[in-house]
């Protein structure tokens, strides 16, 4: 009883920042509709498996080396910063580019560990996940968290995590919606290119 009580208001924080739109979001809702259900899925399971890391990590002390090291933060803002605007320049470059319905390795697994990797890429590269994770644990772990609390934190932000994104990867998937991306695929992905080139530049420049 007394793990669920300290559980539960942990979570309830934690998805209020897992179901808002940002680069996590963009990629899994694409891969739904531009590739498929599977693909999608594997990116699902990218960003669960990143935000897992990035709990544990936290829960290891990375807040704490983030707060004492400001080089080792920078680093990491410019690496995700720059990682950001990668995506965003292949998305924009494709945008005119036809989209096959069925890629001939959507389904194999070097398809779907390349979907898999580019996720966990896109969470691992976003220092705000990573000190949020520390911040949010700072604040609502007790003094001396037992080591079942400690063990299942990280299992249960995976299932947080990949339960959203399963989520979106299925609703987006569905034929209707691909059918409408497809007839606006030129603009959609220029926006999304868009979005993702203001999320990294607006990383890479907030260095202070």
């Amino acid at each position: 009883m007394d793990l669920a009580l300290t559980l539960a208001p942990i979570l309830a924080v934690l998805v209020i920042g897992v179901i808002s739109p940002g680069p996590s979001f963009i990629l899994v809702a694409r891969t739904a509709v531009a590739v498929s259900r599977q693909a999608a899925l594997s990116s699902a399971l990218g960003m669960g498996t990143g935000a897992a890391v990035l709990a544990l990590a936290a829960l290891l002390g990375l807040n704490m080396l983030l707060q004492q090291i400001p080089g080792a933060y920078l680093a990491l803002k410019v690496g995700g910063g720059l990682y950001l605007v990668w995506l965003a320049w292949k998305t924009w470059r494709g945008a005119r580019l036809p989209i096959r319905l069925a890629e001939p390795d959507a389904g194999a697994p070097a398809g779907s560990l390349r979907h898999f990797a580019m996720a966990a890429g896109t969470m691992l590269s976003n220092p705000k996940a990573a000190v949020q994770y520390g911040v949010i644990f700072a604040a609502m772990l007790p003094r001396d968290p037992s080591a079942t609390l400690m063990a299942v934190l990280p299992p249960s932000v995976f299932v947080l995590e990949f339960g959203w994104y399963a989520l979106v990867a299925l609703a987006l998937s569905a034929p209707r919606p691909r059918a409408a991306y497809l007839q606006a695929k030129t603009g959609i992905d220029r926006i999304a290119g868009a979005l993702l080139a203001a999320l990294g530049i607006k990383l890479l420049l907030a260095w202070r």
